[in-house]
């Protein structure tokens, strides 16, 4: 713009100063020339009054001469008959009839003539005033010329010009140098505010421009100062909400993905990218959906999508074929048009399969309390309708009634131990600092006589006391029912061997037996509750199929691990690692 304004500023003020010149070389040739010929006119004035007289009379010449070389002056005397009587410059006589001279005729029709020609005596461009010279009879007595070379008044006017050529040039650069100081100087705060505003285009808000003037350019420039405060509060927010929802997306355990009117992926977050499977990686803004993800899930979505009639809607489907997904779909509206999408995935696997787990947890505890109490109640009835009074038989059916009475007590304990166990937080847990091999001895004792019972032996493997921070009922617990269930599994005459060793901040504590061993097919299985490997035999073992769901429990809750190793007809080991203690 400064470029612009410059060169059309000189232009203007160029022609302007070149049209002055011309307009000023042209009036001043035209003002010379009327000079000349009124001092040619005064000249003759002056010669036709004080010395053509005399020199008509006496016919001297000197005061013409004189007079001629002091003015530098051509005079021509002619008389009537156009003979010349008299010329300034002697060189050149001889001289033809004036008479027909074009200011002759003029001069002799008795009117002062003025022309401008080429003389063909001089050889040059002469300026020529012929002036009558009247008789007392009033009749042209003689003719007074009086030229000048029109060279002579060129010389003048062309030193006029160049003069006036210097001033103009001289003007235009003293012009051109004061344009662009004035221009550089009014236009340096617009550069200044125009710098400025691109600063703010690019992000840099918040910045300040100093400038003290009073015009509209400080009003331009106290405009730009508020509109970059109030650009950095506005961004600062803007940019202090979208990290809020970052942060609240990224956080999310639901996926949530917003997409165009034209299916475009516009954000997800990491959720999204984990239920869809997505690397974190992989760019996928800009990018249509149905390109990103291709499983049938995705077409079920679309049908959804498509439906503008419905607002918001809901759906439930399976996705990997093993993770049950809830989907949200609510429309984005702006200006009475839907603009897109927000997708939310709420991951229910894990809800689905505590509703399966709870439906045969129920199934199952009725099943197993049906069982006892439909024998009791079955052996009651016949007592009573039969009116049985047979001492043996009496006491059969009482045995029965007491051992399904003690498996229903049993298993309804492990249904409350279980309890606890899932619901940790709702009792208080004591720790104490066992002496684990003395408490492996103890339970050996309690359960010393179903051991001698199938003659089996019980055997502690231990090097030196190993202590262990830990609730002593639920260690108590844990050992007696994986050591009774080895008792329990293993032909008679076999070994029940517990081997105590710790690592740097672990205990490990293993229970080997040479009993039937577990299938491979089952081992994953054997810590659900009431899942048996053969139900008939558990059963007539009296195990509540509970057992190994409450050792699983105890681990996990100790931060534990087990781990199970078992062969069909070797035997079972059972490998707990627990850690020192609880704080650890």
């Amino acid at each position: 713009m400064k470029k612009r304004l410059s060169i059309s500023l000189t232009v203007i003020i160029i022609a302007s100063i070149v049209i002055c010149g011309l307009f000023t070389t042209i009036s001043f040739r035209q003002s010379y020339y009327a000079d000349t010929e009124n001092n040619i006119i005064k000249s003759s004035d002056y010669i036709m009054n004080y010395i053509l007289p005399d020199f008509l009379e006496t016919g001297n010449t000197v005061n013409l001469d004189n007079y001629a070389n002091s003015t530098n002056v051509r005079m021509t005397i002619i008389n009537a008959q156009g003979e010349v009587t008299y010329e300034s410059i002697h060189s050149l006589g001889g001289l033809e009839n004036h008479k027909n001279r074009p200011e002759m005729l003029g001069a002799l029709a008795g009117n002062r003539t003025t022309a401008v020609r080429y003389s063909n005596t001089t050889k040059d461009e002469m300026i020529y005033v012929a002036s009558p010279y009247f008789a007392e009879d009033k009749a042209v007595a003689a003719v007074l010329r009086i030229s000048m070379p029109v060279n002579a008044m060129d010389d003048a006017l062309f030193e006029m010009i160049n003069n006036i050529i210097f001033v103009i040039l001289t003007t235009i650069i003293a012009t051109t140098l004061l344009i662009n100081y004035f221009i550089n100087r009014e236009l340096k705060p617009l550069e200044d505010a125009s710098v400025f505003a691109r600063e703010i285009a690019s992000g840099k808000y918040g910045q300040q421009l100093t400038m003290i003037r009073e015009d509209q350019i400080g009003e331009l420039v106290e405009s730009l100062n508020q509109m970059s405060v109030q650009l950095k509060d506005s961004f600062a927010e803007m940019n202090q909400k979208n990290a809020e929802l970052t942060t609240i997306l990224s956080n999310m355990n639901h996926g949530v993905i917003a997409i165009d009117n034209k299916s475009r992926i516009v954000h997800l977050n990491e959720a999204a990218r984990k239920v869809l499977r997505i690397p974190m990686n992989e760019a996928v803004i800009g990018q249509n959906i149905l390109e990103v993800y291709r499983e049938s899930f995705i077409l079920e979505l679309m049908t959804y999508l498509e439906d503008e009639a419905c607002e918001k809607t809901s759906f439930e489907s399976r996705i990997h074929s093993n993770q049950v997904l809830r989907v949200y779909i609510n429309q984005i509206e702006e200006n009475n048009s839907i603009n897109g999408h927000i997708i939310i995935f709420e991951d229910i696997t894990l809800l689905k399969n505590l509703e399966k787990m709870r439906r045969d947890f129920v199934a199952n505890v009725s099943h197993e309390l049906k069982t006892p109490i439909t024998t009791i109640k079955g052996f009651i009835e016949t007592i009573q309708v039969n009116q049985i009074t047979d001492p043996k038989t009496l006491e059969r059916f009482y045995s029965i009634i007491y051992e399904e009475s003690d498996r229903l007590s049993r298993l309804v304990s492990d249904i409350l131990v279980l309890s606890q166990l899932e619901n940790k937080g709702g009792f208080e847990r004591k720790f104490e600092l066992l002496h684990i091999d003395t408490e492996i001895m103890q339970i050996f004792d309690i359960l010393k006589l179903s051991a001698e019972a199938k003659a089996m032996a019980l055997v502690l493997n231990c090097e030196e006391s190993i202590e262990l921070e830990f609730v002593a009922d639920e260690f108590r617990q844990m050992m007696i029912n994986l050591i009774d269930n080895a008792i329990k599994y293993s032909e008679p005459g076999q070994r029940v061997e517990v081997t105590l060793s710790e690592a740097t901040e672990n205990v490990i504590i293993r229970v080997r037996d040479r009993g039937y061993g577990i299938p491979e097919k089952d081992v994953d299985r054997i810590f659900e509750r009431f899942y048996r490997v053969d139900k008939s035999r558990s059963k007539e073992k009296g195990g509540t199929g509970l057992g190994l769901a409450i050792v699983k429990h105890i681990v996990n809750n100790n931060r534990g691990t087990i781990v199970v190793a078992s062969q069909v007809g070797e035997g079972t080991e059972f490998k707990i690692t627990l850690p020192k203690f609880k704080d650890q």
